[in-house]
């Protein structure tokens, strides 16, 4: 691996040769993109209420990033937590859990007080940050966090997911049990964009976690790069079986292995990615006139916000693959979905049932609205913006990341820029859980780190903030 790990030539999108503004852009903000702690139960992990809060250790942690103003680490270093594992080897973690009013650090009970999850998305927030090349703080904090997900993973190649105390790893739980889950493509995504960023400083590290990502591989290409490609039907709507569980989860594991491939050459998994990707594009349904609208599904039928990183996979699929057609469809949600959404206040989730050739919408939910929702969306907006350099899309990524900024059904800033607290929800209109646990926070900052790289973005985000 070198630097030209995340190096992507794209000669044509939509049919037009790049400008070289346009390539600037592209491979300027690619690296900043590959991109994603779980929060619901079922496919996802969502984790259980917190309990008394404990003595938290004294950790000594790198100074907030001060990158930019919007840009606010103080409680993400707060939350910060150090763990020695039972083979003597030092690593960090991230508390959990952060409940207002004090929002000092408390344990999850019955699953633990750390997890693959968040963690392997602290990682990509540092990895990403201004400081990370000269600042050695940083670079050790990352050292740290990369070390907790190695020790987390099972002689299976799969991960599990929560530490307890004492060290303990939660091999049992449903929400840490190690198989093909949600926790596993998280570590995938931190540790193939952690490679070529640290091999320069840190090789012995990075050699271990080119170990740990093969392992990984080679349980993926055991257990499902052969699936079947067959579909069943629920609600009407054809369901690919060949994917993890669903399409947001292939979405989080195809923002893994890009980088990977993009290293190794590997035709496998190069052709899996494209499997994938073929699975989350059947799950898209509707048009600019009908619903849904081009989105992208989650899971059987149903479409959620958390965790729906389908559009950036795609698009990113696209060019990896130099393929229009899947950066036309990811194109097609965020044209289409995005702008029915903002205008419609919002989803939390929804059902799609099938019938007389018609798309019908069941079980709507509005609320709650989570950080973890909305990210995704200006993540997909900002990729839709670089391709092109179409200032509707900096507009739209600004309008979706002013939610985080009052622009949103209660009125009221969700992160704090001042303290680098994010409330956990928009429980409903406007009542607000204002406790701040770590993907609240981080799924916070990694948007304002994204919106922070275009000026135009930022702008927008401005204009439309309350």
């Amino acid at each position: 691996m070198n630097n030209s790990f995340y190096t992507i030539v794209l000669t044509r999108v939509h049919g037009k040769k790049l400008s070289p503004v346009m390539y600037r852009n592209l491979t300027i903000g690619w690296a900043a993109i590959f991109v994603a702690v779980v929060f619901s139960c079922s496919p996802a992990c969502k984790k259980q209420s917190a309990t008394t809060a404990p003595v938290v250790p004294v950790i000594v942690a790198p100074p907030p990033v001060v990158a930019a103003s919007i840009l606010n680490t103080l409680h993400l270093e707060k939350l910060a937590v150090p763990v020695i594992f039972s083979n003597g080897e030092k690593a960090e973690g991230i508390y959990i859990y952060a409940d207002a009013p004090s929002y000092a650090p408390v344990v999850a009970g019955g699953e633990g007080f750390t997890c693959v999850d968040d963690v392997a998305r602290v990682v990509l927030f540092y990895l990403r940050s201004s400081t990370f090349s000269s600042d050695t703080l940083v670079q050790k904090k990352v050292y740290g966090l990369l070390r907790f997900i190695i020790n987390m993973q099972s002689d299976n190649g799969y991960f599990y997911n929560f530490l307890q105390a004492g060290s303990v790893i939660n091999t049992t739980g449903i929400t840490s049990i190690n198989q093909p889950k949600w926790w596993s493509w998280r570590a995938l995504q931190a540790l193939t964009e952690a490679v070529p960023v640290i091999r320069p400083k840190n090789l012995p590290l990075a050699d271990q976690v080119d170990a740990s990502v093969i392992k990984l591989v080679n349980a993926i290409k055991q257990d499902l790069v052969n699936l079947p490609l067959n579909t069943i039907p629920v609600g009407g709507v054809d369901v690919p079986q060949w994917l993890p569980e669903g399409a947001d989860q292939a979405a989080t594991m195809i923002l893994g292995l890009l980088p990977y491939c993009q290293s190794a050459g590997d035709v496998i998994i190069k052709n899996y990615i494209r499997k994938l990707a073929d699975g989350i594009i059947l799950t898209q349904h509707g048009d600019a006139a009908h619903f849904p609208y081009s989105c992208f599904l989650s899971s059987g039928n149903t479409w959620h916000a958390y965790g729906s990183d389908q559009a950036s996979a795609i698009f990113k699929t696209g060019i990896f693959l130099n393929d229009t057609s899947y950066t036309n469809r990811a194109m097609d949600e965020v044209n289409n979905f995005y702008p029915w959404l903002i205008h419609n206040g919002f989803k939390s989730s929804f059902d799609v049932s099938y019938s007389g050739n018609v798309f019908a919408a069941e079980n709507i939910k509005e609320f709650e609205q989570i950080a973890y929702g909305i990210r995704p969306m200006v993540f997909a907006a900002i990729d839709a913006y670089v391709i092109t350099s179409d200032e509707r899309y900096a507009d739209m990524a600004g309008r979706l990341a002013a939610w985080f900024l009052g622009k949103n059904s209660a009125v009221t800033n969700m992160f704090s820029i001042s303290t680098g607290r994010c409330y956990d929800a928009i429980n409903t209109g406007n009542n607000i859980n204002r406790n701040s646990g770590a993907e609240s926070t981080i799924e916070a900052l990694l948007t304002m780190q994204r919106v922070n790289n275009y000026p135009s973005v930022k702008a927008a985000m401005d204009r439309y903030k309350l």
